[in-house]
């Protein structure tokens, strides 16, 4: 892997920062993995499983924009402590409760506080890029939640299977309180104004119109509906992924399931970085349209076989496409932001959090009425439809991008 090779990267000064996302990572991965199975043993439905899932980008939704102007003021350490004690809390009311109002609520906090750690996270990150190698410092990212995910699902799987369900929430905590300390002692940020002071002093509109009238003209606001097709397909997977291994399609067992879904992120810890390094070199236009073919023509073939080995062969492309295009998306928008990186992120972090809203009730009503395989084959086709918008004249003629 290229983060232990390279020596460039072993002395950057985002390595706590990537340390730091892992550990938490691993520990998100093992905690969704145990949603879906947790809400069926529950008695829910497909339809209110997608609901309940996308509740939890709704929360973040709702504090995207905030979070992310204060990002730009206020101290970012602090509000990403914050965050991860919030999930921590949070997940504790989603085991507690079984009715629906309760858990509504319950899903509600754990994606706000799951972005009171994500944005101001993600704007210290994109504060530390250098534009020059900027897809690449996204692929070295990317790499880092590549190989969290794999582990994350690995760990999933076999945990869930030896321990049940208390072992997996022991795991999860042990894991959030790591990163929580390693937050306290590696990073380090200057001083700025208390967070609540901050918050409640700022005058500053966080109005989503607003914020799209400002950046219209750029192209940014496009690249960022790229960002939430990507998303809503990233939601997919992880809710429908383990009813698709379950006994109404697969019928496989769930450490092999959760072996399936690492599956879907193995190659990303090995290409993400180069495919930044070529990115930057070539143009991120084209690698992005290369990678979104690949997981279009992947996710069709995937919702058709019922082959076990394809179906793990086909997960490696569909991973891929992915790991080939989203350090040039990541690029790319970074490169045509101002110098407010937390604004932009909670932007950012908004569309993306539609699309996991999007993708989980959408998806929910395909398999509820056209079965599970059909959620992933209709997703397949989306991605080849935008490949076509994007390849069209008339895309790239309003698309008042600039290749770095």
């Amino acid at each position: 892997m290229h983060l232990i090779k390279n020596r460039k990267i072993l002395s950057n000064k985002l390595l706590p920062l990537l340390i730091i996302t892992f550990i938490w990572l691993v520990a998100d991965i093992i905690l969704e993995f145990v949603f879906p199975t947790h809400l069926e043993h529950l008695g829910k439905s497909y339809l209110e499983i997608g609901f309940l899932l996308s509740l939890a980008s709704l929360g973040g939704i709702i504090v995207d924009l905030p979070v992310g102007n204060l990002s730009d003021k206020a101290n970012r350490k602090k509000l990403m402590i914050a965050g991860l004690t919030l999930s921590l809390i949070a997940t504790i009311f989603i085991f507690s409760f079984k009715g629906d109002l309760y858990l509504t609520l319950a899903f509600l906090f754990w994606g706000a506080a799951y972005q009171v750690w994500k944005v101001p996270r993600d704007a210290k990150f994109a504060s530390q890029t250098q534009q020059v190698e900027r897809a690449e410092e996204y692929g070295m990212d990317m790499e880092i939640k590549y190989l969290a995910q794999t582990v994350g699902a690995f760990l999933g799987g076999f945990i869930l299977l030896a321990l049940g369900l208390i072992g997996t929430l022991s795991f999860y905590s042990i894991f959030v309180i790591i990163a929580i300390i390693l937050l306290y002692f590696q990073i380090v940020e200057k001083r700025k104004k208390p967070v609540f002071k901050t918050f409640f002093s700022s005058k500053k509109s966080t109005s989503i119109f607003s914020q799209i009238k400002k950046y219209r003209l750029s192209g940014l606001i496009l690249l960022l509906f790229f960002s939430l097709l990507f998303t809503a397909w990233e939601e997919i997977l992880w809710a429908f992924q383990p009813l698709f291994y379950g006994a109404n399609v697969l019928n496989i067992p769930p450490h092999l399931g959760g072996v399936l879904l690492a599956f879907f992120s193995l190659p990303g810890i090995f290409l993400s970085y180069p495919a930044g390094r070529l990115a930057d070199r070539i143009g991120k236009k084209k690698v992005l349209l290369v990678g979104m073919s690949l997981i279009g023509i992947a996710l069709i073939l995937f919702s058709l076989t019922h082959q076990l080995i394809l179906v793990f062969a086909l997960a490696l492309l569909i991973s891929i496409g992915w790991s080939i295009s989203l350090p040039s998306l990541n690029g790319l928008i970074i490169d045509h932001t101002p110098d407010k990186k937390g604004e932009i992120v909670g932007l950012w972090d908004f569309f993306m959090d539609v699309g996991f809203v999007i993708g989980p009730i959408v998806g929910g009503v395909i398999a509820q009425f056209l079965g599970v395989r059909s959620v992933f084959l209709c997703m397949g086709i989306l991605f080849l439809v935008s490949v076509l918008y994007l390849y069209s004249q008339t895309f790239f003629k309003h698309l008042k991008l600039k290749e770095q």
